[in-house]
C-alpha cells in the first residue's frame, strides 16, 4: 500500500500540470505543484516591462517573481507578449532517498519544463548519513569547465555538495566527458540548465546509494586513448573547504600512459597541517605525497588515484585553496611526446622546424597538427613528434632581457641560462639568442662566473660543443668565446645580442647549467672592457673586437689585467695591422693600476716592443682611429702569459738576520750608554762600617760568606778625588802611583778587608809597616782618609805600595818587604781574626 501511495503522490503533480499543454502571451493559465516540488518564475531583467501576474479573487497583483511552495496552486499570466525572453524558469524537488527507488525519478522531473524558457532543474536530495549518493553519467560522461563558461549545447550541470555547514560546488560540466561517476557524501544538489532552444529527453545521469566515503567527494574518470582532460579543484575559484579531502580516481586504457600537470594553484594559510596531493600509483604499496609546488607524476602506466587535502585555515586571513590540472593520456609505441614548461619565463619564443621536409612528419600540440610550430612563454604545452625522425628537427630559441627605465630596471645578476624543458628536448638547438637591452647611458655586464670565457679564433673549436657569438645591434661581430678561459668579466657599452651556437657534435647536456649573469649598470667610457685574470700554465690570448677584420672607426677597448702575489705577467704583441689615419691616432698602452702615468705608449707609426712585463695589476688600452679608406684595419693580438717569480726565501732570510743583528747591536748600545751616562751622573763608592756588613749603595745586603763572593773587590773609587788632596801636601816627597792594578795575593777571609792600623814603628828604618795582619780600624772617621803623621818617609813608602789608582778596580795590596818577629808594638790579633792568624802562621812554615 506504502509503494501505491508513493507512487500516486509522484505522479499526481505531473497529471494536473499535464493539462498546461503551452503558455501563450498574455493568455491566463493554472500552475499547480506537487509533494516536496517548489516553482519559481522569475524576470532576469527586474527593470524591464514585464510583469507575471497572480489573479485572485478576481484581482490581478503583478511582479517581477512569483514562487509556488509545494502543494500550491496558481492562476499567473505575463504582461507582455515575449515574457521567455525576461523570464526563466526554476524547478526544485526536494527528497530523502533511502533507496536506490528515486533514481526513477529523475526523468520526470523533465516533463515540468516551460518551452522557450530558460529551465533550471534542481534535484535536492538528502540520505542517511551513513551512506553516500552516487551519480552515475550513463556511459556518455561529463567534461569540467570553470564556472565562467559555457556549453556549446547549452545543457549545464553544477554539482553541490552538504557536507559542510554552507553548501560547497564540486564543480560545472557538460555533456560528453570522461568523468563517469561522482560519489558524494550526506547530500547533494544537481542541476540542469536547460536553455529554451533546446529540448531535452533524457536527464543525463541516474543516482544510486552506496557505502560511506567520510570524504567530500570522489571523481571517477575514465581516460580515453590520447586524450586529454582539464579538472578542478571543488568551489574552484574560490577555495576549497577548510579541513578537506577529496579524491579523482582515474582509469588509463592499456598500453597507455599518463602524465599529471599543475596549470594553475593558489596555496592558503595554515594553522595546522598543510596542504599536500598524494597519489595511489599502480605497482607501488605505498603512498606518495608531494606539495603543489612540486613536479607532479608522469609516464604513470596504469590507473592511479589523487587525493587534495586542505590544511585547516586561519580565520583572521584564511587565502584560498584552488588547484586546476590537467591529465595527458598518450602511447609511446606509435609517438614521441615530450612537455615544454615556458610558464615561468618571460619575452620567449620557440620554434621547432624541420630540416629536412618530411610530409609524413607532424608535431601536434593538443588536438592540432602542423609541420611547424612556436611556443610562447607563460605555457606548458605537451608536444608530439608523429612520423619524425628528431635528428631531422632543429630548434630556435631567442628571448628579451633588458628594460628601458635606468631608475626602475630589475636587471641584476639575473642568471642566463636555457630553460630546463629545452636541454631536455632530444630536438638539436640551432640556436639560442638573447637579444640584451640596456636604457640610455647604461652598460651591459656579462659574468660568466667559474668558467669564465677565452676567445675562439679561427680555425679553433670548442670543446663544450657549443660556443657564444656576441653581435652588436649593427651586426659587428665584438668576437667568439669558449667557455674555460680567463675572461672573468664583460662590460660592453651598447646593447648586444648573445647567441648560444652548437656545433655538429654538441653535447645539449652541458647547456642547461648557466653560464652567464647579465647586469645592467652605470655607463662605462670605453667601448668595451673585459676583465681577465690569467693562470699559471695558461696562454691567454687577447685580441681586439671584430676580429680578424678589425675593430670599429673611433672605438676603444681594454683589458684590465690582474697579476697574482710573488707572479708577474709577460704580455706579448703576435700580430699586429696598423691603418693610415685621416682623423686622430691609434694607441697601444700599458699602465698600471695604481699608477697615474703610462708604462708604455705607441701610436700607429711607431714600433711596438716585442714584449712588455708587468709586476702589478695593469691596463692595457687600445683605440682605434679613423683610418682612410684603404683596406688596411687596426687589429692586434697579444699573448698574456704569468710566470712565477724566482725564489727569493734565502735573500728574505738573510734580511731578515741582518736586520735582527742591527736590531740587537743598536739595543745593547743603548743600554750601555744609558747605563755609563747613571755610572756619570752617580759614581759608586765603598763605605765601610764595622759594625755591619758591608754593602754598596743601592743594593741589598750580602748574603753569601766574602769567599762566595767579591765584596772585597770595588768596582771604582776615583782616588785622586779622595786622596788628591793628601798627596798634595807638603812634606810629601813622591805621589802615589796611579793607573796601575796591583792583583791582591794575601789569603781571603770572611770578612771584607780593612784599612792597617796606623801605630808607631819606632826610629829604627829598617822596619817597615806589618804585612799580612789583619787590624781593625779604631780611628776617628773623618771627610778625608786618614793620614799617619808619624815617621814621614816610613809613612809615605806605605802609603806609596798600598794606595793604587785604577778607574775599573781597586784593591788594598801590601807587599812584605821584611817581618820583624816579637815587636813590642804590635797589638794583639782581635778574636774574630783567628782565620787571619792562622793563614799567617801558614806563611811563616
Amino acid at each position: 500500500m506504502d509503494f501505491i501511495t508513493r507512487i500516486c503522490t509522484a505522479v499526481l503533480p505531473w497529471i494536473l500540470l499535464a493539462q498546461v499543454i503551452a503558455i501563450k502571451e498574455c493568455e491566463t493559465a493554472m500552475l499547480s505543484t506537487g509533494e516536496n516540488t517548489t516553482i519559481t518564475i522569475r524576470s532576469s531583467f527586474p527593470k524591464a516591462n514585464c510583469s507575471v501576474c497572480v489573479l485572485k479573487d478576481k484581482q490581478s497583483s503583478c511582479s517581477s517573481e512569483l514562487r509556488l511552495q509545494p502543494r500550491e496552486n496558481r492562476t499567473y499570466s505575463f504582461s507582455c507578449p515575449d515574457p521567455h525572453k525576461f523570464f526563466s524558469i526554476e524547478i526544485t524537488k526536494s527528497t530523502v532517498c533511502i533507496s536506490n527507488f528515486y533514481s526513477t525519478e529523475v526523468k520526470e522531473l523533465l516533463t515540468l519544463t516551460f518551452p522557450k524558457f530558460n529551465n533550471t532543474l534542481i534535484w535536492d536530495i538528502g540520505f542517511s548519513e551513513h551512506k553516500a549518493l552516487v551519480l552515475d553519467f550513463l556511459g556518455l560522461g561529463l567534461r569540467q569547465i570553470k564556472p565562467s563558461e559555457s556549453c556549446p549545447d547549452h545543457l549545464t550541470y553544477s554539482i553541490h555538495t552538504y557536507l559542510t555547514a554552507d553548501i560547497q560546488s564540486i564543480g560545472t560540466f557538460c555533456r560528453r566527458g570522461p568523468v563517469s561517476k561522482i560519489r558524494v557524501d550526506k547530500g547533494v544538489r544537481v542541476s540542469l540548465q536547460v536553455s529554451g532552444k533546446e529540448k531535452v529527453d533524457e536527464p543525463g545521469f541516474s543516482m544510486a546509494v552506496g557505502p560511506p566515503i567520510k570524504k567530500c567527494c570522489i571523481i571517477e574518470v575514465n581516460l580515453l586513448l590520447g586524450s586529454s582532460v582539464n579538472l578542478l579543484s571543488p568551489n574552484y575559484p574560490l577555495s576549497f573547504s577548510d579541513d578537506d579531502i577529496m579524491s579523482w580516481v582515474f582509469t588509463v586504457p592499456d598500453n597507455n600512459k599518463a602524465d599529471v600537470l599543475f596549470l594553475n594553484y593558489t596555496q592558503p594559510t595554515c594553522s595546522k597541517k598543510r596542504v599536500s596531493v598524494e597519489y595511489a600509483l599502480p605497482g607501488s604499496q605505498f603512498t606518495k605525497r608531494k606539495s603543489l609546488t612540486n613536479p607532479q607524476p608522469s609516464s604513470i602506466s596504469g590507473n592511479f588515484t589523487m587525493q587534495l587535502e586542505n590544511c585547516e585555515m586561519v580565520r583572521s586571513n584564511p587565502g584560498r585553496l584552488s588547484l586546476e590540472f590537467r591529465v595527458e593520456v598518450f602511447n609511446e609505441s606509435h609517438q614521441n611526446h615530450f612537455w615544454i614548461d615556458l610558464q615561468k619565463e618571460k619575452g620567449i619564443n620557440v620554434t621547432i622546424k624541420q630540416k629536412k621536409v618530411n610530409p609524413n612528419c607532424q608535431f601536434c600540440d593538443g588536438a592540432a597538427c602542423q609541420p611547424e610550430i612556436t611556443l610562447q612563454s607563460g605555457k606548458k604545452t605537451r608536444i608530439m613528434f608523429k612520423d619524425c625522425n628528431l635528428e631531422e628537427l632543429g630548434m630556435v630559441v631567442t628571448k628579451d632581457i633588458g628594460c628601458y627605465n635606468w631608475e626602475k630596471c630589475p636587471v641584476k645578476e639575473m642568471p642566463v641560462k636555457v630553460p630546463s624543458s629545452l636541454a631536455k628536448l632530444p630536438v638539436p638547438l640551432e640556436s639560442l639568442t638573447w637579444q640584451l637591452r640596456a636604457p640610455a647611458e647604461s652598460t651591459i655586464v656579462l659574468n660568466p662566473g667559474e668558467a669564465k670565457l677565452k676567445h675562439l679564433l679561427p680555425g679553433e673549436t670548442c670543446m663544450e660543443g657549443f660556443y657564444y657569438r656576441l653581435v652588436e645591434e649593427d651586426e659587428s661581430e665584438l668576437g667568439r668565446f669558449c667557455p674555460q678561459g680567463s675572461i672573468e668579466k664583460v662590460q660592453i657599452h651598447s646593447n648586444i645580442f648573445v647567441a648560444l651556437m652548437a656545433t655538429d657534435r654538441g653535447n645539449y647536456s652541458k647547456i642547461l647549467e648557466p653560464f652567464f649573469t647579465v647586469s645592467i649598470e652605470k655607463e662605462i667610457t670605453e667601448s668595451y672592457i673585459f676583465t681577465v685574470s690569467p693562470e699559471l700554465g695558461v696562454m691567454s690570448y687577447l685580441v681586439t673586437p671584430n676580429w680578424p677584420d678589425g675593430m670599429a672607426p673611433l672605438s676603444s677597448v681594454s683589458w684590465k689585467v690582474s697579476v697574482p702575489s710573488g707572479h708577474m705577467v709577460q704580455v706579448s704583441f703576435l700580430n699586429t695591422t696598423q691603418p693610415q689615419c685621416r682623423q686622430s691616432h691609434t694607441s697601444i698602452s700599458i699602465k698600471e693600476q695604481s699608477s697615474v702615468e703610462e708604462k708604455f705608449s705607441r701610436r700607429e707609426d711607431e714600433l711596438l716592443p716585442d714584449h712588455q712585463t708587468m709586476m702589478e695589476d695593469f691596463w692595457l688600452n687600445m683605440s682605434n682611429c679613423k683610418p682612410e679608406a684603404t683596406k688596411m684595419t687596426f687589429k692586434v693580438m697579444c699573448r698574456v702569459t704569468l710566470i712565477k717569480k724566482q725564489d727569493d726565501l734565502p735573500m728574505k732570510i738573510a734580511i731578515g738576520t741582518v736586520s735582527a743583528l742591527l736590531v740587537i747591536v743598536a739595543f745593547i748600545v743603548i743600554i750601555s750608554c744609558v747605563m755609563k751616562k747613571k755610572k756619570k751622573n752617580k759614581p759608586e763608592t765603598s763605605i765601610y762600617n764595622p759594625n755591619v756588613n758591608t754593602f754598596f749603595p743601592g743594593h741589598p745586603l750580602f748574603s753569601k760568606g766574602r769567599r762566595d763572593n767579591d765584596s772585597h773587590i770595588y768596582t771604582t773609587i776615583d782616588e785622586t778625588v779622595m786622596y788628591g788632596p793628601l798627596l798634595s801636601r807638603p812634606g810629601l816627597r813622591t805621589l802615589p802611583e796611579v793607573d796601575v792594578y796591583r792583583p791582591f795575593e794575601g789569603p781571603v777571609g770572611d770578612r771584607p778587608p780593612t784599612p792597617p792600623p796606623f801605630f808607631n814603628l819606632g826610629k829604627s828604618k829598617g822596619v817597615g809597616p806589618e804585612v799580612d795582619v789583619y787590624r781593625p780600624f779604631l780611628g776617628p772617621v773623618g771627610d778625608e782618609p786618614p793620614i799617619p803623621i808619624f815617621n814621614r818617609e816610613a809613612s809615605m813608602e806605605a802609603v806609596a805600595d798600598s794606595c793604587l789608582v785604577d778607574n775599573e778596580l781597586y784593591s788594598f795590596q801590601h807587599e812584605q818587604e821584611a817581618e820583624t818577629p816579637g815587636n813590642e808594638d804590635e797589638l794583639p790579633l782581635p778574636p774574630a781574626d783567628e782565620e787571619m792568624e792562622q793563614n799567617k802562621e801558614e806563611s811563616k812554615l
